[in-house]
């Protein structure tokens, strides 16, 4: 269980928060009298004794061009977390008529699912791990998963979920859709596309990504969309890890020794 945070730390971050958006200012008194601040008041957030009203909230907001997470989040994590947004924001709108805005859910539900491709360590074995679909408020499709405990400690990322953890996006294709994804916390990235219904099974969708981890060709993969149930995800969560082919349905099976035999 998490230890509750005290008033009194909280208002240690806003002041940290503000003394560090205050630096950009050549006058704290000019500072004050632009944001309509006593300057009395003004040195008790900076010594975290106290809290602003909400209208005096949203004028620093304001002139700083931050939002209400000031109050309660430190500065780094904040712009870290708007830049990310910024360039999902910057990359969908690069793609223009890609935008996975168009993809309505009757042709990929959002959900989770298991992605299979071949191990990189043993060919006899497929790498299987869970991610989601969703679309967002603005109705782009966002990917977003963890790669299986096992196969990020094999490659040396660690077990820790935020070190497994990886965001995309799906954009919508002339035949199928494509996407793109990233590790949040180390350099690697998933570039792909992929078709709906393998076989004729609309459960089941097949394509091929590259990695740059390993740039030389593409790799064969396959999607499975799951009922978005517990009891599915308890019955199914043994299929995740690193396995032999054989541990695997047929048609799983099948689809690899097509597209990837062992040599």
């Amino acid at each position: 269980m998490k230890q509750d945070v005290s008033p009194a730390q909280l208002r240690r971050v806003f002041g940290e928060n503000l003394t560090r958006l205050s630096e950009r200012a050549t006058s704290v008194s000019q500072l004050c009298r632009d944001l309509g601040i006593n300057r009395t008041q003004f040195n008790r957030y900076l010594k975290a004794e106290a809290f602003p009203r909400p209208d005096i909230l949203y004028r620093i907001c304001q002139y700083f061009d931050v939002d209400a997470r000031i109050l309660l989040e430190p500065l780094d994590g904040i712009k870290s977390q708007t830049q990310k947004g910024s360039a999902v924001r910057e990359l969908s709108g690069f793609l223009g008529g890609l935008s996975a805005g168009l993809i309505s859910p009757a042709a990929l539900p959002d959900g989770p699912y298991l992605h299979y491709r071949v191990s990189y360590f043993d060919e006899g074995a497929l790498s299987c791990h869970l991610f989601t679909l969703k679309r967002d408020e603005v109705g782009v499709m966002q990917i977003s998963g963890f790669i299986s405990r096992v196969a990020s400690e094999r490659v040396g990322f660690g077990k820790t979920m935020p070190m497994r953890r990886y965001r995309g996006i799906v954009f919508r294709q002339m035949l199928g859709f494509s996407f793109i994804s990233a590790m949040d916390r180390v350099p690697l990235m998933n570039l792909g596309g992929f078709e709906p219904n393998y076989l004729g099974n609309p459960r089941f969708l097949f394509g091929s990504a590259i990695s740059t981890q390993d740039v030389r060709a593409p790799s064969p993969l396959l999607l499975e969309r799951l009922e978005p149930s517990l009891a599915m995800m308890i019955r199914r969560r043994h299929d995740i890890g690193i396995h032999p082919r054989g541990n695997y349905p047929a048609l799983v099976r099948g689809y690899f020794d097509k597209h990837a035999p062992m040599r």
